[in-house]
């Protein structure tokens, strides 16, 4: 082990990317960007107002409209598949490059697969969030259009998990 490695500014990390990376990640992008937030209680606003009109309709009439019925599960579906199917476009992609290796370090983090080589400084990013499975680092704009997922499973152990913790903490804010 390297003495850099040793006073723990630099992590390094073997994985493979699994779907349940992303759905984690886009969840939690979901929870951070206010475009996300919105778009969330909008999906919810609108099926609890549809269903709302559905049931007044049935109280009144004695029988509700299948439209009516159906446009708000149909709502709730959608807003509940719709992270999965993106999930697993990512997942595509990302598995297509195969094992990923990568670094953090004082500099940034360095992503290297079997196509390429992806280098970011910490000025790129500007905030990041933890779920159980990963960590994911957005960038600096408000809607967090990139992101970075790292699984803790490709740390060596729960130590380089503190360790990466603990250089995150110290270049980006946590959200």
């Amino acid at each position: 082990m390297s003495a850099e490695q040793q006073t723990g500014t630099r992590v390094e990390m073997a994985y493979r990317a699994m779907i349940e990376d992303f759905r984690e990640a886009l969840r939690a992008r979901m929870r951070v960007a206010p475009a996300g937030r919105r778009m969330r209680w909008l999906m919810i606003v609108t099926a609890v107002s549809l269903l709302a009109f559905a049931v007044a309709s049935w109280l009144v009439k004695g029988t509700a409209e299948v439209p009516i019925l159906v446009t708000p599960t149909a709502i709730l579906l959608v807003m509940l598949f719709v992270p999965r199917m993106q999930a697993r476009q990512f997942y595509r992609l990302a598995d297509a490059g195969g094992a990923c290796r990568t670094v953090v370090d004082d500099s940034g983090i360095t992503v290297t697969n079997q196509q390429q080589t992806s280098a970011l400084t910490w000025q790129a990013m500007a905030r990041y969030t933890e779920t159980p499975r990963v960590f994911v680092l957005f960038s600096s704009d408000k809607n967090a259009s990139c992101l970075t997922i790292l699984p803790k499973r490709g740390a060596s152990g729960p130590e380089d998990v503190d360790r990466l913790r603990a250089l995150f903490d110290q270049y980006l804010k946590r959200v």
